[in-house]
């Protein structure tokens, strides 16, 4: 009985911090990059996109193909950023996390 109440407190202190994390990764900004810095995206630590910065040069694109590369960059832009919010977010949450017991891979919804 000792072992299940100890992991229920745990629990709930995991909870607690799972709350702390979210707040905290909302307020986490990732700027990713295509093109050495032409195409700049911030998202937030919870996925949100916040901005897009396209360089004047850049802005300037005529020809269909011109605009379907400028469309590519803002995608690799935006999966820039994505991916180094997600490695704090799991970084964040093997903070929250690490001694209990989860299997690996789950991935909490915060």
């Amino acid at each position: 009985m000792r072992n299940f109440t100890s992991m229920l407190k745990k629990a709930k202190e995991a909870q607690d911090k799972l709350a702390e994390v979210k707040k905290e990764l909302a307020e986490i900004v990732c700027v990713g990059e295509a093109a050495g810095g032409v195409i700049k995206v911030e998202v937030t630590g919870d996925g949100r996109i916040i901005s897009i910065r396209i360089h004047p040069d850049a802005a300037g694109a005529s020809q269909a193909d011109d605009i379907r590369m400028l469309e590519d960059l803002i995608i690799v832009a935006t999966r820039d950023a994505q991916d180094k919010a997600a490695a704090i977010k799991a970084d964040l949450m093997k903070q929250v996390t690490g001694d209990l017991p989860l299997p690996p891979g789950l991935d909490l919804p915060i």
